[in-house]
């Protein structure tokens, strides 16, 4: 398994640094035309995304090269702003539970029976050992097909890459380049752009119709890669009540900053 991820890592390098290094086409008033035509098959794309109730069962590998490891994951949520997440090293054995809605975001650990809280507008996830620089909300537009709720709806410079390939300087947060394919579907993001140092991220597709992303695949420069898979997704007939989504935290269990939660 370590070798499958090692490897996969190895070709979102090639495919990032690829994108990065290859020239760009001439701008001519045909190819501005195209990118402009591109990114509007991109927004189309990201306002059709689903908004109906869902689950997804997520494999999650993460580490430095050498040294990875590997947890399950159920996530579910209404297409809303209140979303869970919880997360699994073992069969049965669940490490967090974590409730993110809108700035508010809350994680019980039963290893430990603790509980952590934080809010405002970073990306706590990563400090919980969930490998994406999203949030849980963005990471469920992402999953979902939502794209320009990701990666916004306008983009300051842009230009056309070999391979039918168009990358874009985005504005605002995230920010950094995006690269869409010929169906206007984002393949690549780097968080700094050509800039050496921040997340780069391969997103690779399922068969379905539409097509959703399927594999995620991350690399920092400072060493550290992930690779999230989508095994099952699930579509309920009804919307997850209210208990579904709340996050119960055991009576007496104390409440602890979040900059106080140590990985299992």
């Amino acid at each position: 398994m370590k070798k499958i991820f090692v490897l996969c890592c190895i070709c979102s390098l090639v495919l990032l640094a690829a994108c990065a290094r290859q020239p760009s086409l001439e701008m001519t008033p045909e190819n501005q035309a195209r990118l402009e035509e591109r990114w509007q098959k991109f927004s189309a794309l990201g306002q059709q995304g689903s908004l109906a109730p869902y689950r997804l069962q997520m494999s999650l590998r993460f580490g430095t090269e050498g040294d990875t490891r590997r947890v399950t994951a159920l996530f579910w949520g209404n297409s809303q702003r209140r979303l869970r997440l919880d997360v699994m090293a073992g069969v049965g054995a669940t490490v967090a539970k974590i409730l993110e809605d809108g700035q508010h975001f809350l994680v019980y650990s039963p290893t430990d029976d603790k509980a952590y809280f934080y809010q405002g507008a970073a990306k706590p996830l990563l400090q919980v050992g969930v490998p994406v620089p999203f949030n849980l909300e963005h990471l469920a537009d992402l999953l979902n097909g939502r794209y320009s709720a990701v990666f916004g709806k306008s983009f300051a410079t842009g230009s056309l890459l070999p391979g039918d390939l168009a990358q874009y300087t985005l504005e605002g947060t995230p920010g950094g380049v995006l690269t869409l394919d010929a169906a206007g579907l984002p393949v690549a993001w780097s968080e700094k752009g050509d800039n050496s140092k921040g997340w780069k991220m391969e997103v690779a597709y399922d068969n379905a119709q539409p097509s959703l992303p399927q594999r995620l695949t991350l690399v920092h420069s400072n060493g550290k890669r992930a690779i999230v898979l989508i095994k099952d997704r699930e579509k309920p007939a009804t919307p997850f009540t209210d208990e579904q989504m709340t996050l119960s935290i055991p009576e007496g269990v104390p409440l602890l900053p979040l900059a106080k939660y140590r990985q299992p």
